[in-house]
């Protein structure tokens, strides 16, 4: 099981990274929502809470990841993988909508 160790350690230095990158970013579409007026202050704010909702849980889920056992890391590993994507182009595309308008 050591090369699923060497796999379980890269990706959750990894997703560390990505996760401290759109932490970063999340920050800036708050700042952004801030700033907007009216309408769309309010759908700002709203698109960027339910990102950030969906990122904790996200972070939740890459936490209890590393202590799967070494059978179920695949699977594991291969459902994380497709969260984070999903994850990713929501945020993308809020973060264009975000950045074009406001």
């Amino acid at each position: 099981a050591k090369g699923t160790d060497v796999n379980k350690h890269e990706m959750e230095a990894r997703t560390a990274a990505q996760e401290d990158e759109w932490k970063r970013n999340l920050d800036i579409m708050k700042a952004k929502a801030d700033a907007a007026r009216g309408d769309a202050k309010v759908t700002y704010s709203q698109n960027v809470a339910q990102l950030q909702q969906q990122f904790d849980e996200f972070k939740v889920q890459a936490a209890k990841a590393w202590d799967v056992a070494d059978d179920a890391w695949d699977q594991t590993s291969k459902d994380l993988e497709t969260k984070w994507a999903e994850w990713e182009l929501r945020a993308k595309s809020a973060w264009n909508d975000l950045t074009k308008q406001v």
